[in-house]
Parts: C-alpha cells; sequence; structure tokens
C-alpha cells in the first residue's frame, strides 16, 4: 500500500517542475554508462518528473565521490515505486518509547545490465530522511527541498549498493 500525502502546493510551482523535466539532461560524459530512471506511477506527476530529472545528477555524483564508476557498456535502470512525505514535518509524535519524528522515504529497485540485456546485479533500495530535511518552514515550500534531500540519500545508498 503507498502512502501518500498530496500537497497543498501553488499550481503554478508544480507546472514549473513539469516543464523542466521536459528539459534534456545534461551528458555525463564521453563514454559514461546510460542511467534511466523510472518514477511512475508513484503519485504526483511533478515529483515523479522531478526524480527522474534530479536522479541521474546525484548518480553520477555520487560516482566521482564513491569513485566507483560502472563498467563500461552497462546501463544503470532505477525503478522508484514509492516516494513518502510525512504529513506534518513540523512535529514531533509521542512514542511509547519517547519521542519520534515522522521521517520522509524513497523505495525503489537499481538493475545494472549488460550489452546484452543480462541483469548483473539487482538490489533493492530504501533511502530515509528527517522530515524537516527541507528546512524549517510551512508546507508547500519545503517540499521540493525535502525530495532533493531523498534523492541525495536514495543516490548514495544505490552507488554504494552496486
Amino acid at each position: 500500500m503507498r502512502s501518500w500525502r498530496f500537497p497543498s502546493v501553488n499550481a503554478a510551482f508544480w507546472l514549473a517542475l513539469v516543464l523542466a523535466a521536459a528539459a534534456p539532461l545534461p551528458a555525463v560524459g564521453q563514454g559514461a554508462p546510460r542511467i534511466a530512471v523510472e518514477a511512475g506511477g508513484i503519485g504526483l506527476p511533478a515529483i515523479s518528473a522531478h526524480i527522474r530529472r534530479s536522479l541521474p545528477r546525484a548518480l553520477a555524483r555520487e560516482m566521482a565521490e564513491q569513485g566507483k564508476p560502472l563498467p563500461a557498456g552497462t546501463r544503470l535502470v532505477i525503478r522508484v515505486s514509492q516516494v513518502v512525505l510525512a504529513s506534518e514535518p513540523g512535529l514531533v509524535g509521542r512514542g511509547s518509547f519517547g519521542t519520534f519524528a515522522p521521517g520522509d522515504g524513497i523505495d525503489g529497485e537499481a538493475l545494472l545490465i549488460d550489452r546484452q540485456g543480462n541483469v548483473l546485479a539487482r538490489r533493492t533500495v530504501a533511502g530515509r530522511s528527517p522530515a524537516n530535511s527541507g528546512g524549517f518552514g510551512p508546507a508547500p515550500y519545503n517540499e521540493p527541498r525535502r525530495v532533493e534531500a531523498l534523492i541525495g540519500v536514495f543516490a548514495y545508498w544505490i552507488i554504494r549498493e552496486m
């Protein structure tokens, strides 16, 4: 079951995100492996488009930082299955073992595919970040920053696990 909080955001903001997603991605570099992101069906189209646009750049940055280039001739396919934004990021609840703050999450699968289409590696990956990772401020203004924080954490774990 997918949990989603539909933010009450300015329609112009989400329209701008959708239009920006239509822009072509910059090349990662000559001879760099292809990175494909599938993020359809996870809720709001603007968040899906934002993830498809930003995740390849975050993955390229993590490959460089971690010193883990992908083998030549391979493709990295990321399937995002779920994105959860906590409904009240500024509130801290009271649990049976003390206080807790609900967090944001992103779940998916990473596939490393060779030239012939064979799956070389398959990993289930989950990324979590605090709900206040977008900074303190009222919704909807911090939600794009929260999604960016999730993308960064997700990219880190994908490259670390591959």
